[in-house]
């Protein structure tokens, strides 16, 4: 039996209407487990379960009243058990009414307990109540977890079980697709009839001598399949325990086709590779029989080769200081040249220098030009200016003239 420290990992939806009773039993299950979920009354107590399976938060017990206002815990059961018919609940109850007992069991109530609640019994239920839930839940992962293996061996090996007599009674599903018979079909067959008919016959009988032993057999088998395909299995076949006084025996295989298939490819390729180089070297050794024949033909014609190799080197060498008598006169040209060019650089440097010294005093002539230019420009403004000025004071030298002549004529005028 488990302690109840396993509790810690589960949380509990607990559903009371009386808020004191509920208060104080709360602080007893908070002790016991995970989290404890409250709810006031049936309907409370069913919304928190649908939100509990919404939001993925399991609630793993349910402790609930019977008798309770708005919906009461019969009938809030009995909604949660249309879509969860497994979920342990302990019902509290004041008074044993047998209708309500006889419903609740119908529902799969797991349990109840009589009000006041001893704290003791509850614990000892729920511990209970949940130990079981505990244990049917490992079971089953486990039996998922067996599944899921013997899902994986199925997809990869190919088993059949046959009696002594190689009447195949059983084949799965990996074998029955391999073979391409249906498992109808290949019950009817023979153990024997699913062999390619190259294995040798005393190859089958030493087999069945060893499994008759009652010992395990291993090893590779050819096998045929409906359509007169060839296909291999790595096989592990032993006897099963004897069942009606009848031995079976069952075959666990594994497909090497594929490494078969490659293994006979990758011969007739080395005995392709083989016969090629045959070829290759007949050609070869044809080729050297033309080329050694060559080679003494051209031996034949070496002493000439000789002789013609000794006259161009001879020709060679005059041709080579007839280069260097060339070499040298270049030499002596080559001084001649660089002393004029040193001459002509000096010359070019002077000259560069020269005509520095009169790009500067171009620069300086014309500054000096827009200098006299813009004094000129001045003057002629200054000049037209006092013209101006000058016309001015004759126009009135003019006008006084004439006021001076006119004062003249009339102090005449005042004489006479």
């Amino acid at each position: 039996m488990l302690t109840p420290d396993f509790l810690k990992n589960l949380r509990v939806l607990f559903v009371e209407d009386e808020e004191l009773a509920r208060e104080k039993l709360a602080k007893l299950l908070s002790k016991l487990f995970k989290e404890v979920v409250l709810a006031s009354n049936g309907l409370d107590g069913l919304e928190k379960y649908e939100k509990s399976r919404i939001t993925g938060e399991k609630i793993d017990l349910i402790i609930s009243d019977i008798n309770m206002p708005i919906m009461n815990g019969l009938e809030m059961l009995e909604k949660i058990r249309e879509f969860d018919p497994i979920i342990p609940l302990i019902f509290t109850t004041a008074r044993g009414e047998s209708e309500n007992l006889l419903k609740a069991i119908d529902l799969n109530v797991s349990n109840y307990i009589m009000k006041p609640i001893d704290t003791v019994v509850l614990v000892k239920k729920i511990t209970e109540v949940c130990e079981k839930t505990f244990f049917e839940t490992q079971l089953q992962d486990k039996q998922n977890e067996l599944q899921k293996y013997l899902d994986a061996v199925d997809s990869v090996a190919l088993i059949y079980k046959m009696d002594e007599n190689g009447n195949i009674s059983f084949a799965n599903k990996s074998l029955l697709e391999t073979s391409k018979y249906t498992l109808e079909e290949i019950k009817n067959l023979n153990f024997n009839e699913l062999i390619h008919p190259n294995v040798p016959k005393q190859s089958i009988e030493d087999t069945w001598k060893i499994l008759k032993d009652g010992k395990i057999w291993t090893g590779n088998t050819k096998f045929i399949t409906k359509d007169k395909e060839s296909f291999y299995l790595k096989n592990t076949v032993f006897k099963l325990e004897s069942t009606h006084n009848e031995d079976e025996y069952i075959t666990i295989g594994f497909s090497t086709t594929q490494e078969n298939n490659e293994k006979r490819e990758f011969q007739k390729k080395v005995i392709k590779s083989i016969q090629e180089f045959n070829k290759r070297e007949y050609t070869y050794k044809k080729v050297i029989t033309e080329l050694t024949e060559r080679v003494k033909q051209l031996e034949s014609y070496l002493p000439r080769l000789q002789e013609e190799l000794e006259d161009q080197k001879e020709k060679t060498q005059n041709r080579q200081r007839q280069l260097d008598h060339y070499e040298m006169q270049m030499h002596n040209v080559d001084e001649k040249y660089y002393g004029t060019m040193t001459v002509k650089a000096k010359e070019a440097e002077e000259y560069a220098r020269t005509l520095a010294m009169i790009k500067q005093e171009k620069n300086q002539i014309a500054e000096k030009y827009r200098e006299a230019n813009d004094e000129v420009i001045a003057t002629k403004k200054e000049l037209g200016l006092l013209m101006k000025t000058n016309d001015e004071k004759m126009k009135k030298i003019n006008d006084l003239t004439d006021v001076i002549k006119s004062l003249e004529s009339k102090i005449k005028d005042l004489t006479e």
